[in-house]
């Protein structure tokens, strides 16, 4: 049943109501609890203060009691120390308590207790003090009876004293704290009848109204249910076309990484034919222009050879046949070759390659680490125009980072993850398309995913890239750097 605009109009009437009775009581309780917390804040405050005093007060007699008993050095230097900070922590409470630039305490009837009557109790807390800092300042000169007059003054006239300042305002607390009780309960019974009324004036005609609108959404749900049936089924159905879409092209996907697979293998043995009469040709008489048609017949067979290579490497990782074995792996006689062969191919470029020496042993399987590695530093020297490479390792927290950097162009933050998509290749103008189509960084990428490898990359733009490999170390090795 539809609400009409005057029974909205009233519902909201009672509801405003209702709240602002339930508002003014609470804003009366809580400016009366106020009222009473504020007049009591400051009472409260100097009993905790003098409290803490009258317990410092026998901790330092003790002290002093103490000092003069003590017989070995190291413990007359603790027991000096202690002594120190119990002082500097009643004089601290003291000011407090007598300073009129404390704050609230300057205006309590506290101090006429402090510097009123014949006596002062200020007087005798500086007295105190001041018997406590020589007795800290000259422990060697303090006598017996010295320790037994401030030990009778803490314990006597100075104890008495902060007892029955204590005592004065206590009293007052506790009535303080019995008003809050009573304001308290006064509160909460104003709010409990205020809502037992608006329940029975207001929210009740309310509900029932809610009620007969939950009957009618009901009698929609019905409707919207027996539609939802139908999308149900629609929505069965579409799915069954996509899983079945999803299983044709996941096998589609399949084919294409055999296919890939036989076509690689079958193509090298044509290529292995090209080499042998290659070779034939190379041991007949040359002339100069035949000997350079054979250099670049050999160059175009060695790009041939790795690209086919690495189509098969990747389409032997896609169809799930590379199982790796994962075994405690030295990466000293790793480095040194690596940097054995690629010493060569920086040296012939113009440009320097350094391996950074190690004796860290991690876990993985080494023919497939050093294919990683292999095609990263690869990567590094091929893209590298002039500076050097750097090969390096740090240890961190029980794993082993791989660091392979560069100072060549530098890869922009869009490309970063391109790069190690399939047949991605950054546009260089001056790039020799023999480098290959773009497949060992991807290579690298799923052989570092198989093996649980971290795999990252950090580049500045005309500055250099860093690849890195992230691999657990074995478990005699220690984790620090």
């Amino acid at each position: 049943m539809p609400i009409d605009s005057t029974t909205a109009s009233w519902m909201t009437l009672r509801y405003r109501i209702a709240l602002a009775i339930v508002a003014i009581s609470t804003l009366a309780g809580f400016l009366m609890t106020e009222r009473v917390i504020g007049q009591h804040e400051t009472m409260l405050e100097i009993v905790n203060i003098s409290g803490r005093q009258r317990m410092l007060s026998q901790r330092t007699a003790l002290l002093v009691e103490r000092l003069v008993h003590v017989t070995g050095e190291t413990e007359r230097l603790q027991v000096i120390a202690l002594l120190t900070e119990a002082t500097d922590m009643l004089e601290q409470g003291h000011r407090r308590l007598t300073d009129p630039a404390s704050g609230k305490q300057a205006a309590s009837p506290l101090r006429s207790l402090y510097f009123a009557g014949p006596d002062p109790l200020n007087d005798r807390v500086l007295s105190y003090i001041a018997a406590l800092r020589a007795a800290a300042a000259s422990p060697e000169s303090l006598r017996p009876e010295d320790a037994v007059r401030i030990t009778g003054e803490a314990l006597g006239p100075l104890l008495a004293r902060l007892e029955e300042m204590v005592a004065r305002y206590q009293e007052d607390g506790e009535a303080g704290f019995q008003m809050l009780h009573r304001l308290g309960l006064l509160a909460l019974f104003l709010t409990l009848t205020t809502l037992a009324v608006e329940a029975a004036v207001i929210f009740g005609p309310m509900v029932r109204h809610v009620q007969r609108q939950f009957a009618e959404i009901a009698r929609m749900a019905e409707s919207l249910e027996r539609a939802n049936a139908t999308l149900e089924q629609q929505v069965q159905e579409r799915t069954a076309e996509l899983r079945t879409a999803k299983d044709a092209a996941e096998g589609a996907h399949v084919a294409k990484s055999r296919f890939l697979a036989h076509a690689s293998h079958d193509l090298q043995q044509p290529l292995q034919a090209i080499r042998m009469f290659t070779g034939m040709l190379e041991r007949q008489p040359q002339t100069p222009k035949a000997a350079a048609v054979l250099a670049d017949l050999r160059g175009a067979q060695r790009s041939m050879g790795a690209l086919l290579n690495s189509i098969l490497e990747i389409s032997k990782l896609e169809s799930g046949v590379v199982e790796p074995v994962v075994a405690p792996t030295p990466l000293g006689p790793l480095f040194e070759r690596l940097e054995a062969e690629f010493g060569v191919l920086a040296d012939a470029k113009g440009i320097g390659l350094r391996v950074v020496p190690t004796s860290a042993s991690v876990l993985s399987d080494p023919a497939l680490l050093e294919r990683i590695l292999r095609n990263l530093i690869a990567n590094a020297v091929r893209y590298t125009e002039s500076g050097a490479v750097l090969v390096g390792c740090r240890r961190q927290a029980g794993r082993l980072r791989i660091d392979v950097c560069d100072t060549g162009r530098g890869i922009a933050e869009p490309d970063r993850r391109r790069i190690f998509e399939e047949f991605i290749q950054l546009e260089r103008p001056d790039r020799d398309r023999s480098e290959g189509i773009g497949l060992g960084l991807a290579i690298v990428d799923r052989l570092a995913r198989l093996l649980g490898h971290g795999l990252s990359v950090r580049s500045v733009v005309g500055r250099g890239s860093t690849f890195s490999v992230t691999v657990p170390l074995t478990s005699d090795e220690p984790a620090a750097a």
